[in-house]
């Protein structure tokens, strides 16, 4: 055996063997190369997939500062805090710059073709243009405006508010809202359910801080659009201010006490004259045509009584009402009414401070709600000189707002508290300017949905003709239960209505208990209505844990159920309905309740569909 240890007899040294020798060698060479391709291909994947992980990694981090940043710069621009905000600005521009270049190489865009990977590359690019464009275009858009608009100076100074830095601001202030609902809707339209958690986690938070970001500009768009025009920029503007006394409820808060005629011009308001609500009353018809719903429900009273115009909770209905009542009665046309109630004159004093009347007596913010909605009546039995003394607290309260007295600030967020709480509400006459209310605090509509939260509304009507309302307390629970197939909800309401009347409330005045005329003195009668969501029904109802029913009725397309409950002093009802809302409402229900003298806020538990 040859010293190599191959055996030579175990050659194939045939001219077969020889081809077949040589038709192995390309085939170990062809191995080679395509071991070689797969190695390089590999390499090449293992380089993509790291320049990717690296990219994703650093670009992760600076679009959560820059989450963050977004968050910060919308409360240093609302706390007014402008350089803290151009310093937050600019570091902000920053990270979202880099998170765009990170998330926007060759290996994104090769990513972004894969099949499985490509849904997440492309929420990933879409989410870093979005900050990257609000960072550079919306928000210094916005800053820019707001260094331009005090919010303090929105309050008038020697009867007049400066609108000329709100004319200036307004193109700016519109095109930044533009924008920022633009980037909510490229946010919107990323399918989330279709992403892998650790990017459908981040989108959500950003969309969150967006849509915050979103209500802001909004507001100020709708600001810088409005209060110009309306304020009497292009010309002068007459209103009428409702009163509401909630001694005496109505569904949007009370009975029109007073109705103050405003001229507002170049910013500049001024009263014209204060009537009382029972001087505008008496029509034979109503001024404008009622619906079947609305004349079940309240009444002819709603169109001919200014008294009674906010016996509907749709504000926009009443204060159309209260235009061509007034239009009736007086002759002259208005371009919008608002409303307040003496709950927003106690908010706005304790801004302004104390104000005294006529008669040398102080009106604080502590003793305003009782001295307006009790006191009065207890102390003053001629109803003229009631008449004259709310008067009289009204124009000195708008004085006192007119004049820019006391913390400016203050007052500002006094009356934005009162719009939050239904306690201010505004209706312009002029159809571009209320669709730009629509929507708003402001607008006080009576609507059964908010994308997709249920609305339930609680409201209360007097039926005792009288002023012991201010003896009646207020407690609304709303319990959202299981969440239906169809996105709808089972939601139960529970209504505490408790009379904290005296025990000896028979001996009351009688402008307080209504003398027996329509109920025992000291008693207090009360319909509660509750307007289901758009879509919904009202299931069943229940006082005092007892079966029972309801006036059931159709009002603007929403499902009403009435019921009329009647207390002695200290004597309470618990009232339950189980209300199923509309298909597709998933969101956490809304409930609406007539503002009272002293009543908690509604309560409302988590949606059952999260």
């Amino acid at each position: 055996m040859p010293a190599d240890g191959i055996d030579q007899s175990d050659l194939d040294t045939s001219p077969r063997g020889q081809r077949v020798r040589r038709r192995r060698r390309p085939v170990r060479h062809a191995l080679r190369r395509g071991l070689l391709c797969a190695a390089l291909v590999l390499a090449v994947l293992i380089t993509w997939a790291t320049w990717l992980g690296v990219d994703a990694l650093h670009a992760r981090g600076e679009l959560k500062t820059a989450g963050k940043q977004v968050q910060i710069l919308q409360e240093q621009v609302e706390g007014g805090d402008r350089e803290a905000a151009a310093s937050t600005l600019m570091s902000l521009q920053h990270h979202a710059e880099v998170a765009r270049t990170d998330t926007h190489g060759p290996a994104w865009v090769a990513a972004g073709a894969v099949p499985w990977l490509g849904v997440d590359i492309r929420a990933v690019q879409t989410v870093s243009e979005v900050v990257d464009d609000l960072a550079t275009g919306a928000l210094p858009a916005l800053l820019d405006a707001t260094s331009l608009v005090d919010p303090t100076k929105l309050t008038p100074v020697h009867g007049r508010v400066d609108l000329a830095p709100l004319v200036k601001a307004a193109p700016k202030v519109v095109a930044a809202n533009s924008a920022v609902m633009a980037a909510a809707a490229r946010l919107d339209a990323i399918d989330s359910g279709a992403l892998v958690p650790s990017v459908a986690a981040p989108l959500a938070d950003l969309s969150a801080q967006v849509a915050k970001v979103a209500m802001t500009t909004a507001t100020a768009a709708r600001a810088v659009q409005l209060l110009p025009a309306m304020l009497g920029v292009g010309g002068p503007r007459q209103y009428l201010l409702l009163v509401q006394n909630n001694a005496e409820q109505r569904a949007t808060g009370g009975e029109v006490g007073q109705v103050i005629l405003l001229r507002a011009e170049h910013g500049v308001v001024k009263v014209l004259e204060q009537r009382s609500g029972g001087d505008l009353s008496g029509l034979l018809k109503p001024a404008l045509a009622l619906t079947t719903g609305e004349r079940a429900l309240f009444g002819d009273g709603l169109g001919t009584d200014m008294r009674d115009v906010t016996f509907t909770p749709n504000f926009p209905r009443s204060g159309a009402l209260a235009r061509a009542i007034w239009s009736e009665k007086v002759g002259t046309e208005v371009d919008g009414v608002l409303s307040i109630d003496p709950g927003t004159l106690a908010d706005v004093l304790g801004a302004t401070g104390p104000v005294t009347l006529p008669t040398g007596q102080a009106v604080t913010a502590t003793n305003a709600l009782g001295l307006l909605l009790n006191t009065v009546y207890l102390t003053i039995a001629d109803p003229q000189k009631q008449d004259a003394f709310f008067a009289a607290t009204a124009a000195s309260v708008f004085g006192a707002v007119v004049d820019g007295r006391g913390d400016r600030a203050a007052t500002v967020g006094a009356l934005a508290s009162a719009a939050r709480e239904g306690r201010l509400m505004v209706w312009s006459a002029r159809p571009a300017e209320q669709a730009l209310l629509a929507g708003t605090v402001l607008s006080g509509e009576a609507v059964g949905a908010r994308g997709d939260s249920p609305v339930i509304g609680v409201y209360l009507n007097d039926g005792t003709a009288a002023k012991i309302g201010y003896y009646l307390r207020t407690d609304v629970v709303a319990a959202s239960g299981r969440c239906r197939l169809d996105g709808s909800q089972a939601v139960t309401v529970t209504v505490t209505l408790t009379s904290t009347a005296p025990a000896n409330a028979a001996d009351l005045p009688p402008y307080v208990t209504g003398d027996g005329r329509v109920v025992p003195k000291g008693e207090v009668r009360t319909n509660v209505l509750i307007y289901a969501p758009a879509g919904g029904q009202v299931k069943n109802v229940r006082v005092n844990s007892g079966v029972s029913g309801g006036f059931v009725q159709s009002e603007g397309g929403l499902v009403v159920v009435g019921r009329t409950i009647q207390l002695r002093p200290g004597e309470q009802a618990i009232i339950s309905y189980d209300i199923v809302t509309g298909k597709g409402q998933t969101g956490a229900p809304i409930v609406r309740v007539t503002p009272g003298a002293a009543q908690k806020a509604a309560t409302s538990s988590p949606s059952g569909c999260t």
